[in-house]
């Protein structure tokens, strides 16, 4: 009777103690089917792992929520860190193009901002100076038969290795080969990198100058995969750093790259961000922010769906009672999950402390078993319970002799 009694109590509390409602109770009158009858004060008391009864009072002290499954989109944020570089599109290099000597140096710092046009230095290289000769040759020439031919060349020869026309023009107007020439800069932007020194020999080819404008700056993430099917081409993305507090800058995904990283397995995305105020630095950290808009469909809170192992699970209030349902869960959201099968809209369910819903319904789903397996409350239809057979091991006399079992000779003997 001892341990019956105890098995009863766990049972009540599995069930919601003695069975009786009280008021603002979330059940009502619908009793589950399988109930202890013929037993004192467990009246109404529920058997069945399924249907769980709660009043108002019991939700409240255990922080139990609900709320009512909608059709919506799903909007899911996307979250990465990256690092800001160059726009590629607006990187240059500046190279020898014939082999001399840097006598004067304009640009003298890395980092610099040049404009376009801007000279950078000036060089002596004996091929400059054979060209300027072969210029006034033709200069002289001109009028006479082909000499407008080979006018035409030797000025297209100096513009092809980098002498502006207006410095072309000044020689001709002179009439003498200068010693060293200047080279301007092609391009707009910072100085990134400088390979060159004043004095330095450099040789048709060398890498000069490397520049870059920083008015749009690359951030490129690196996603994982789940979120991949999250980002689309256009789609807007913000963007924060550590060390630019209080500045959000906005921009949009222009390139998906088409190949994973096989050790990180994440997939490299470009965002295009302005930066005309050259805030943003090149190798700065910092932090993305793209918000999707996923599939629409049936979505509840991510705490009302409770994940098992095996299957996932909601609570759903259907006839004032709390139900086990399974369901199928789609995509993931910031705080919402996409049911795709098992609740519909307008479907009120548990959005909180889901747990011990779980835990009070496989509990009294065990109890009930146990109670079942050791014919507490099974009606048998009227069928008599058959008697034990009375056997040849049947205990007769002191708890101690069986039939046919000798006694112990040396029983009540003195030491």
């Amino acid at each position: 009777m001892k341990y019956l009694t105890s098995i009863t109590l766990l049972v009540a509390l599995a069930c919601g103690g003695n069975g009786k409602r009280d008021k603002g109770e979330v059940g009502g009158s619908h009793a589950s089917s399988q109930t202890m009858e013929g037993m004192e004060g467990m009246e109404g008391m529920a058997m069945s792992g399924g249907p769980i009864r709660i009043t108002s009072g019991q939700a409240a002290l255990a922080g139990v929520t609900f709320a009512v499954a909608r059709e919506a989109p799903l909007t899911r944020t996307v979250r990465a860190v990256a690092i800001a570089t160059p726009d590629e599109r607006a990187l240059g290099i500046v190279n020898a193009r014939v082999s001399g000597w840097v006598e004067k140096l304009h640009v003298e710092e890395t980092g610099s901002f040049v404009r376009e046009r801007q000279p950078l230095l000036e060089i002596y290289a004996p091929e400059l100076v054979t060209a300027q000769e072969e210029l006034l040759m033709a200069k002289h020439l001109a009028g006479i038969g082909g000499g407008d031919t080979l006018l035409a060349a030797a000025r297209r020869r100096l513009v092809l290795w980098g002498i502006s026309e207006e410095e072309i023009a000044a020689i001709e107007q002179s009439g003498e080969p200068r010693r060293r020439l200047t080279i301007h800069s092609p391009y707009r932007g910072h100085i990134l990198e400088k390979h060159v020194i004043e004095g330095q020999m450099i040789k048709a080819g060398d890498p000069l100058f490397k520049i870059a404008d920083l008015s749009t700056i690359w951030i490129e993430p690196a996603i994982f995969e789940a979120d991949i099917p999250s980002v689309q081409l256009g789609q807007r993305a913000e963007v924060v750093f550590d060390a630019l507090p209080g500045h959000l800058f906005v921009g949009r995904v222009t390139f998906i790259y088409p190949e994973l990283d096989m050790k990180t397995r994440t997939l490299k995305v470009r965002i295009e961000v302005p930066n005309r105020e050259l805030l943003i630095k090149p190798a700065m950290y910092g932090t993305v922010r793209i918000v999707t808009d996923g599939p629409r469909g049936v979505v509840v809170p991510l705490t009302a769906v409770l994940p098992t192992g095996t299957r996932d699970l909601a609570f759903v209030v259907r006839r004032g009672e709390v139900v086990p349902t399974e369901v199928v869960v789609g995509w993931r959201g910031d705080s919402t999950i996409l049911v795709a099968d098992g609740l519909a809209a307008e479907d009120t369910v548990v959005a909180s402390a889901t747990f011990l819903f779980d835990s009070e319904s496989q509990l009294a789903a065990a109890m009930a078993g146990i109670m079942l397996n050791m014919g507490m409350g099974l009606d048998m239809g009227g069928m008599p319970m058959p008697e034990m057979p009375r056997g040849e091991t049947e205990m007769q006399g002191t708890p101690t002799e069986m039939k046919g079992m000798p006694k112990d000779p040396g029983k009540g003997r003195r030491p």
